[in-house]
């Protein structure tokens, strides 16, 4: 299966500093914190997966909510120029702000949208 968590960190890397899922490392604002929600193959032929559909939530740690929304704004654009699909987008309390993205990615990393 694809694996493309790395490539997501990579992109986001100018905008704060990334902690991937599973981190023990403490939380130090800002931060974007990455979580693969899900992954399955959409479409396999001959043992290979071509297309895979994923799901990832990105959550935005800031000392304000409105350095929160700038940030979420600054993470949004970024995945949507690299093709992700945003199915959610919401303030949770004053210090954190989620996103959720889903696209098709194929095994050389170029997203479809669905």
């Amino acid at each position: 299966m694809v694996d493309v968590i790395r490539k997501i960190a990579e992109s986001l890397k100018g905008t704060a500093p990334v902690e991937l899922s599973g981190s023990e490392k403490e939380l130090q604002m800002p931060c974007i914190y990455l979580t693969n929600i899900s992954g399955a193959p959409a479409v396999t032929m001959d043992n290979r997966d071509f297309l895979t559909a994923f799901t990832y939530q990105i959550d935005v740690y800031a000392e304000t909510p409105k350095k929160c929304v700038e940030m979420a704004q600054a993470v949004d654009d970024i995945m949507q120029q690299n093709g992700w699909q945003r199915s959610n987008g919401v303030l949770i309390g004053r210090q954190r702000y989620t996103l959720t993205y889903k696209a098709l990615v194929s095994e050389k990393y170029n997203t479809y949208k669905e």
